[in-house]
């Protein structure tokens, strides 16, 4: 029950973050010319703290609600008195606990999401060590060069890919990178230090972010002024190698175009966790594309294709369905791998995704829209938000529909109707 709850309230975030990482669509162009490395030293000028706190309570239209109080903090500063800040360190954690109608704590996930020094060894040469979150490609609802974030989200308090990606943990890793004047180059090096995931509260979960020996390597080129494509190669242990490939372009004052491919073999997500020979190794190609306009009125309009060459949520439900009621206690499959091959056995294979935002639509209060199709099961998704800010507070009323299976069920996903307040103030 209480993970059904969970499940629920998770989805119901949907537009929580949304304002955030769509207040910036005006700083479009400027990022899709930094897809390189998003590391300043120089923008870094004292020691700084920033802390949220979030309280938020959801009701289904069907009956049933849920409360939830979120702390997220992030900690960024110069660890010597010189202006240069040659050594930095950064910590980002996020609490989560979510209670039940009778204000009952029902659980709670701490997620130490970052916790890493930053080293700059000459003004092109930069060193990390520690837990950071990566990212690549500048794809709103589907990021397949994202290959660094899959499986990391200890506490799923929101659908928003841009939230999920900012609330998830980051890898154990050494990132070494080297700037030129007109290229930069990565290499990350990720050990494996855990083969599991942890469901235990407190957790640092290196089984979700450190299961694998990782290598990536990441280069860029500027060829021109609004023209730095990335390439990217990924080596896992025990996995096949994995490309990727990034590009955004500017087409007018307004309007960026971006792309983010990436191929491979492999099986599908779903099957991940089957043994080897069971598993259907194959290349497999995934893309996301799309255009975002931004108006001088601060209306932004996002349109994106995706293709997922490693989904298919028919044959994945499919299989899903004719599992025994107790495969998902015992046997070969854990309940929380059950829970991840949901997750990735709803993935569509093609969809599209719409979204319109109006920031100070009218006197500081913004506007989302979100409307994404799963071309595959002919299914709609919609998510609705009106935000209010008032000096350091927030307040949010949403409306979502999503489909949702509970794990332990196993049937066909079923539409879910929910509406959420949230309350955020910024410290």
């Amino acid at each position: 029950m209480n993970r059904a709850r969970y499940s629920s309230l998770s989805w119901m975030v949907a537009l929580s973050v949304l304002y955030g990482q769509s207040a910036h669509a005006e700083d479009a162009t400027l990022a899709a010319l930094d897809l390189a490395d998003n590391t300043s030293f120089s923008l870094i000028k004292s020691k700084k703290l920033n802390m949220m706190a979030e309280a938020a309570t959801s009701m289904k239209e069907n009956g049933g609600n849920a409360q939830r109080v979120s702390i997220d903090l992030r900690w960024d500063a110069p660890l010597t008195a010189n202006p240069s800040q040659d050594w930095r360190f950064i910590l980002a954690n996020r609490f989560d606990s979510h209670f039940s109608p009778a204000l009952r704590s029902d659980s709670s996930v701490n997620s130490l999401k970052e916790a890493y020094l930053a080293y700059k060894v000459t003004p092109r040469l930069l060193l990390d060590a520690g837990r950071v979150n990566t990212r690549y490609g500048l794809a709103f609802g589907y990021n397949p060069t994202d290959f660094l974030g899959q499986g990391t989200v200890r506490s799923v308090t929101s659908a928003d890919p841009e939230t999920l990606r900012n609330n998830r943990l980051g890898n154990a890793m050494l990132r070494w990178q080297y700037l030129w004047d007109k290229a930069a180059f990565t290499a990350i090096w990720s050990p494996k230090l855990s083969e599991q995931p942890s469901q235990q509260s407190a957790s640092l979960d290196w089984g979700a972010s450190n299961s694998r020996q990782r290598i990536l390597l990441v280069g860029s080129y500027q060829f021109a002024e609004n023209l730095n494509p990335q390439g990217l190669f990924l080596q896992e242990q025990g996995r096949s190698p994995q490309l990727g490939f990034n590009l955004s372009r500017v087409l007018s004052h307004s309007t960026l175009f971006y792309t983010e491919w990436a191929g491979g073999r492999q099986a599908y997500a779903w099957q991940t966790s089957w043994p080897e020979q069971q598993q259907e190794v194959r290349w497999r190609n995934r893309l996301a594309y799309g255009f975002t306009w931004s108006g001088e009125n601060r209306l932004t309009l996002r349109a994106e294709g995706h293709y997922n060459g490693s989904a298919d949520n028919q044959r994945a439900l499919g299989f899903f369905s004719n599992l025994p009621s107790y495969a998902t206690a015992q046997g070969n499959i854990s309940l929380g791998e059950s829970q991840q091959q949901v997750q990735n056995g709803l993935m569509p294979r093609r969809s599209v995704l719409f979204q319109a935002y109006w920031k100070d639509a009218v006197d500081n209060y913004d506007i989302n829209a979100i409307w994404q199709r799963d071309l595959q099961r002919q299914r709609n998704m919609g998510f609705a938000e009106v935000r209010r800010h008032i000096g350091p507070v927030d307040l949010a009323v949403q409306w979502q529909k999503v489909y949702r299976m509970d794990a332990t069920q196993w049937g066909q996903p079923s539409p879910e109707r929910r509406w959420q307040l949230l309350l955020n103030y910024y410290f």
